[in-house]
């Protein structure tokens, strides 16, 4: 649910009504009534309630501004996109900051994956819209803010088991408590799941561990989380005739290669809290480990394998100066991948060249970024009815790569290094009581990642070509509420330049990518939240969205004027929800205009409307609580496109969403 949008149980006297929401996302932990900036927040019951828990997508789609596709294809993970940035991934999250309790899930090269996050046991999200590297660097669409359950309201102890559609069984276990001055929360999963198409299937394994103490000193809170998912096949992408075909088969070369990906990840993290002098002197630190193998569902460097070291630290001291609140802070964080990629041939033999007795490596190199970015916020109260907010961060990021293969002799070795400059500043207006309008300017950067930098020359090290894109963007809003109807309208204005595209070669294969000279991005974005009575809540998010390319030109084809691919320009979520004490009823629907697979605008997916529902209860027996509930998605069985792939050769653009599907799930607590 928006942070501005309340839930009202009857008339709204005539004073100040928006209460103290306080968001954290822009690092100054600030009442959202003082915030010049779309934030929005979502609870713990419209991001738990009733879910199956597959990705980011079940609770975000009810925010504007965001498109979200890939539920289905583990493979490839969640593809999130905010005002059109983040729609380049071919998989994972590209230019959006990622935090799960305060630890980056997106390293210093800007790419996310999230599969190891419990997103059943999460206690709060919160989304920022827009360009935000003046607030965490290396992002030009948003930060997406996570917080898990940390046991301060402990459920106890139990578990439980989700069953449904095409294999779907997650069997869960929980233990939560709470004492005089800490608590724990402790979560495990096994998940596995046939999948809806051939090739689809996926098994994973989770351990969280959220432990807050207080003590005299201060405030400190441990994260543990340790991911094993030995088994997540990718389907890969049909052709337009093979999903009237089937819709449920997977791709030729996805079959006969037998496609999938394999991960470990082990994160461990904290933060610390405590007053120095008359501020509060905040300390994190985290370090993540990760190894990953995948095969790639077409014939040559396919076999993509890595270990990666991650850590960092982030110090930041937060205080007052008369009418202005500051924070200054550092983040470091060093990331390093042993990459390598090996071949294989129509016949399925480890080589690159099948004319040849060469070794199947065809890319063997160490890969290092880090990041150091120093940073100033301040808010200033301008007497009873205006808040100014300014922002400023300086950011250098070093990717160096180290080419231990040196094939045919030559050292492809290489550094790039980025000196960047962001800063941001934003006015809100208390313009009438429990009504707000605001008005924020930004700038923000964004580099490719490892990935993203690989040389369509077909050899190692950096592109030469590629640089960072930069956005310059505008946006102005108003929020309050007003009776029983809470609102939030935000209309944005981005210009970017260099913007980064995926594409393939002739050949199909991998993606490479290219700057694509000027785009622009108009929007207008509406969340609505009305509460006709005391039981009854509706929401309604509205996005109105014009991405083009301002100047693009490939083989003198010019797209100027063409829409961004794999955006709607329309998007529309609707939810009636009925809460009862112990029971709810929630119905929901997201309409997606039309949109391309293609720069040309050539290739164009037709709306659809998906509409879900969910019915629930728990009941309690002395100390024993039961939760039982059914869920349907897909109610009405739309045909529709799970996920677009950009730009992809051989009309191999489309991954395919299942028809009707059920879930129901049990759980029994003890409580304390």
């Amino acid at each position: 649910m928006p942070a501005l949008l309340v839930l009202f149980t009857g008339p709204v006297p005539a004073q100040e009504v928006l209460e103290p929401m306080t968001v954290t996302a822009p690092r100054i932990a600030t009442p959202l009534t003082e915030l010049p900036a779309a934030v929005d927040v979502i609870d713990t019951a419209a991001a738990t309630e009733g879910r199956q828990g597959l990705q980011l997508d079940e609770a975000l789609n009810r925010i504007p501004g965001v498109f979200a596709q890939n539920r289905y294809n583990f493979a490839q993970d969640v593809r999130v996109s905010i005002r059109g940035f983040g729609a380049r991934a071919p998989f994972g999250i590209r230019g959006l900051r990622i935090l799960q309790d305060g630890i980056p899930e997106t390293t210093p090269d800007g790419q996310s994956q999230v599969d190891a996050i419990d997103l059943l046991n999460v206690s709060r999200i919160e989304v920022l819209r827009g360009p935000n590297a003046a607030l965490y660097g290396n992002a030009t669409g948003g930060v997406v803010g996570i917080t898990t359950r940390d046991g301060s309201d402990p459920r106890g102890h139990g578990g439980g088991a989700l069953l449904g559609s095409y294999g779907f069984q997650r069997l869960e276990a929980l233990s939560e408590a709470r004492g005089e001055r800490g608590s724990y929360s402790l979560s495990f999963h096994d998940l596995s799941f046939d999948g809806y198409r051939d090739q689809s299937r996926a098994e994973k394994r989770l351990l969280r561990l959220h432990l807050a103490q207080g003590f005299d000193a201060g405030d400190l809170e441990l994260h543990l989380r340790a991911l094993d998912a030995p088994l997540t096949e990718d389907p890969g992408a049909l052709t337009r005739a093979e999903v009237d075909a089937d819709r449920r088969g997977a791709a030729p070369l996805a079959r006969t290669l037998d496609s999938r990906q394999s991960a470990e990840q082990l994160t461990l993290g904290g933060q610390w809290r405590q007053p120095v002098g008359a501020g509060e002197l905040r300390l994190g630190a985290f370090a993540t480990r990760r190894d990953y193998e995948q095969q790639l569902p077409f014939f040559g460097s396919s076999q993509v394998a890595y270990e990666r070291d991650f850590d960092g630290v982030q110090v930041g001291y937060e205080r007052d100066f008369g009418p202005t609140r500051a924070l200054f802070g550092l983040d470091v964080e060093r990331q390093r991948d042993d990459r390598t990629r090996r071949c294989i041939d129509s016949d399925l033999e480890p080589v690159c060249d099948p004319q040849t007795d060469a070794d199947p490596l065809a890319l063997d190199q160490r890969e290092r970024a880090r990041s150091r970015g120093l940073y100033l916020h301040t808010d200033t109260l301008l007497g009873d009815d205006w808040n100014l907010a300014l922002g400023a961060r300086r950011d250098r990021i070093r990717f160096d790569i180290d080419d231990r293969l040196r094939l045919d002799g030559a050292d492809l070795s290489g550094r790039r290094t980025f000196d960047e400059t962001s800063a941001s500043a934003g006015l809100i207006w208390h313009w009438s009581p429990g009504h707000r309008a605001f008005a924020n300017a930004a700038n923000a950067f964004e580099t490719p990642t490892f990935t993203e930098f690989a040389n369509p020359a077909g050899t190692g090290g950096f592109n030469p070509d590629l640089e960072p894109q930069y956005a310059r963007a505008f946006e102005i809003g108003a929020r309050g509420e007003t009776g029983m109807l809470a609102y939030d309208v935000t209309a944005h204005v981005t210009r970017v330049r260099d913007e980064l595209i995926p594409f393939q070669l002739a050949d199909g294969g991998r993606n490479f990518y290219r700057n694509a000279g000027r785009t622009a991005r108009e929007g207008l974005e509406v969340g609505l939240e009305l509460r006709p009575a005391p039981r009854w809540n509706l929401r309604a998010a509205l996005s109105l969205n014009d991405f083009r390319y301002r100047e693009f030109t490939v083989d003198d084809q010019s797209f100027r004027g063409n829409r961004l691919p794999g955006l709607p320009a329309q998007q529309l979520f609707l939810e009636a929800a009925w809460r009862d004490g112990p029971g709810f009823a929630v119905v929901d629907a997201l309409y997606s205009g039309s949109r391309y697979a293609d720069d040309a605008n050539e290739v164009r997916v037709s709306a659809d409307t998906v509409v879900n529902a969910r019915v629930g209860r728990h009941w309690d027996h002395g100390r024993l609580r039961a939760e039982g509930f059914v869920a349907v998605n897909n109610l009405f069985d739309t045909e529709t496109i799970d996920n677009l792939r950009i730009n992809a050769r051989f009309g191999r653009y489309f991954e395919p969403a299942p028809d009707r599907n059920f879930l129901v799930g049990l759980r029994l607590y003890h409580r304390p």
